[in-house]
């Protein structure tokens, strides 16, 4: 063992300085570690303990070894001696922390934690680390993404460049968590002008909040913060320090206290937003699944109805869909339609797409129970509407009802007024299917949405609050959440009318020349006049825009650095720009015409084609365009085939999709089958936005393979 590392006991000084008579049995307990036997390590470690008892280093390696084998009583036991023996220990309180972490018991983990950064001194002790990655994974299981987020930052920033799993974990959080734009920006303490009277003391506030001592920065700041209650950044890094220990209830206060300040309006729209993510007082109502049991009276004449009408549709369920089924599985599985599947899907309109009702089980007899029929729905407008529909179709095969279990909180969500769930015929072409989504979403926006009651807005619909002069900034909060919604890329036209016939301003661009490209909110570099930015301030706004996946703004900086002759040679390239674009594109045609710019600059460069030529017919298969996918596959065939890269990834595309089949040689197909372009999209269900304990996917055409 190397004695220059630093001491387990986290004294912050190296082994050789430090405990190095322990050396030789701190050297024997690690190689069994090393070799797999932890339990020989913790015997050994009890043994050295016994002839040398309290020493930290070894109730260091005693506690860490415990937890690791799940001996949290021990453990507990462990800790408990060490902290009373070694109260200065950073790595004692460590341990403590991360004991209330395992045990869920976030909010004393948080501060446990605080002591142990509190008493770091220099070096960084490991379980130091150690125990800011457990708390920060017990924050976000807990769903305090302010506080998760806080920490798994300051692990980035304190693990080095050797480790960075806490960043990966934050990516994966922006690109497929769903959470809403503003939470995926780095929360930071802001600095006061150098000409304050307090910068200087601001300054040692955010020193102290960078290594990670919030409880102590807060308390900091506590006391300077009396003598400049006109300064309002004071109430904003008060609030971020109250987020990041955990303290949602006083981060939602403190940011309203903020946004009711003497600042700019944006700034004041943005912070009441914030408070209205975490605010757990503030629940949009949600209906609640039931589970309504049926008998069966005649059941050959039920297995007849199921199969023959045309509003309950056979839905194949996965072997991981099975699994959830408790006890015996259903014989069939349904939805419940309000109305017949037309037969053919291109000259459906919005008034005549069939709806989805409920999901209904058909279960044979079993050993202690007779055949029944379960239908699953919501408790909402149409509970009564599914169970008369059910009925109508099962007729008297269908006997009483002998059971209803409340399933709890609807897996729709609790924003009725955003949410639908279709089911449209298989044969409905994209750009009808596009059609109709785009006409609902605009209906859900300018007609639902206004005249829902909203609690954020203290029960009155957003049409109402508008009226109202103390409820206009909750609503221009809920409008930024709405905007930025991952559902609603694309609809800024739709939102500019919203916002009109509310009466609420129109957004304003903003000056190149005011912008920290470092420090602006990603909210809003979809409104900045990118024009006037130097290159590097744009590759700065383009790593945070992917950082964070903020679609509106990526899509802004990608197209103004294409503008930009010298960006993609010095900066970004402009293959990776052409990629962004594409994949963010939700309208085949745009994609295309994106494609095509990528494919006029490819020949301009004397590259290949072949790379974009593919993106093209991963589209129009995605999209169950055969007569595209064709066309794209014989160019592919006749251009590129020669091109190795390309003739696998065509090889691999078609075997995905079974137009080939495994064994098949490595060359195109004249054509591809009809029936395996596209994939079926059945059901269609519209998510609303995020809200605290709930997700909605990422937009944009992510699975969707782009070239290196």
């Amino acid at each position: 063992m190397d004695p220059y590392t630093l001491c387990p006991c986290g004294s912050g000084k190296k082994l050789k300085f430090c405990c190095s008579d322990l050396i030789g049995e701190i050297e024997k307990i690690h190689r069994m570690i090393e070799g797999d036997q932890p339990r020989a390590a913790l015997r050994h470690v009890e043994q050295t303990l016994a002839k040398q008892p309290g020493r930290a280093s070894l109730l260091d390696l005693q506690a860490m070894l415990q937890l690791s084998l799940g001996e949290h009583e021990a453990a507990e036991h462990t800790v408990t001696e060490f902290v009373k023996a070694h109260p200065d220990s950073p790595s004692a309180h460590a341990h403590h922390a991360m004991l209330l972490a395992d045990r869920g018991e976030t909010t004393e983990a948080v501060y446990a934690l605080q002591s142990a950064l509190d008493r770091v001194e220099t070096n960084l002790p490991q379980r130091v680390l150690e125990a800011i990655g457990s708390v920060g994974h017990a924050l976000l299981l807990v769903g305090d993404v302010v506080a998760a987020r806080a920490h798994l930052w300051l692990y980035e920033a304190v693990a080095g460049g050797h480790d960075h799993r806490a960043l990966e974990l934050l990516v994966r959080m922006n690109q497929v968590s769903g959470l809403p734009l503003l939470l995926r920006d780095r929360l930071a303490l802001r600095s006061l002008p150098a000409e304050h009277p307090a910068a200087s003391a601001m300054q040692m506030v955010q020193r102290m909040a960078a290594a990670g001592k919030w409880r102590a920065a807060a308390e900091e700041l506590d006391d300077i913060l009396p003598d400049h209650l006109d300064t309002p950044l004071f109430f904003y890094n008060r609030a971020l320090l109250s987020g990041y220990l955990g303290d949602r209830k006083n981060f939602a206060a403190g940011m309203r206290l903020y946004a009711r300040q003497d600042i700019p309006l944006t700034d004041a729209v943005e912070a009441e937003a914030l408070a209205q993510l975490v605010d757990t007082e503030i629940q949009e109502e949600s209906p609640h699944t039931l589970r309504l049991v049926y008998g069966i009276t005649n059941e050959d004449s039920l297995i007849e109805q199921l199969t023959a009408s045309k509003q309950i549709q056979p839905l194949q369920l996965s072997q991981e869909e099975l699994e959830s089924f408790e006890g015996p599985k259903p014989r069939g599985y349904y939805m419940l339609l309000d109305r017949p599947v037309p037969e053919n899907g291109a000259d459906l309109t919005r008034d005549t797409v069939p709806h989805v009702l409920g999901f209904v089980s058909h279960y044979g007899r079993q050993t202690d129970r007779p055949e029944r029929v379960e239908l699953v729905t919501d408790k909402d407008e149409k509970l009564d509407t599914a169970i008369e529909t059910l009925k109508q179709l099962l007729g008297d095969s269908l006997g009483e009802k002998n059971d209803e279990v409340d399933l709890g909180m609807s897996p729709r969500g609790n924003d009725a007024a955003l949410s639908w769930r279709w089911h449209l015929p298989a044969n409905t072409p994209a750009a009808k299917r596009r059609e109709l989504l785009t006409e609902e979403r605009r209906a859900a926006l300018l007609d639902r949405w206004p005249n829902t009651p909203r609690a954020a807005l203290g029960g009155k619909s957003p049409r109402e609050a508008a009226g109202i002069e103390e409820l206009r900034l909750p609503l221009l909060s809920e409008l930024l959440l709405l905007e930025n919604g991952s559902a609603n890329a694309g609809f800024e036209e739709t939102f500019a009318k919203l916002r009109s016939d509310l009466g609420l301003p129109a957004h304003e661009s903003i000056a190149a020349d005011s912008v920290d490209a470092n420090s602006v909110p990603v909210v809003r570099i979809g409104r900045i006049d990118l024009s006037g930015l130097s290159d590097e301030d744009l590759a700065t706004l383009y790593k945070r825009c992917v950082l964070v996946h903020a679609t509106n703004g990526l899509k802004a900086v990608a197209r103004e650095g294409l503008r930009r002759d010298g960006f993609g040679t010095n900066y970004i390239p402009r293959l990776k720009l052409y990629e962004q674009l594409f994949t963010l594109e939700e309208d085949s045609e745009a994609a295309i015409a994106v494609l095509d710019e990528a494919r006029e600059w490819a020949e301009s460069q004397g590259e290949s084609t072949g790379p974009w030529d593919l993106l093209e017919l991963q589209l129009h298969i995605a999209e169950n365009n055969s007569e595209g996918a064709n066309r794209t596959l014989a160019h592919l065939r006749d251009e590129h085939m020669n091109e190795p890269e390309i003739a696998q990834q065509i090889y691999q595309l078609l075997y995905m999709i079974g137009a080939i089949p495994a064994d098949a040689p490595m060359q195109a197909p004249s054509r591809i089958p009809a029936a395996a372009v596209g994939a079926q999209a059945g059901a269609h269900s519209e998510p609303g936005i995020w809200t605290p304990g709930g997700e909605t996917a990422a937009a944009g055409k992510g699975k969707l393979w782009t070239p290196d």
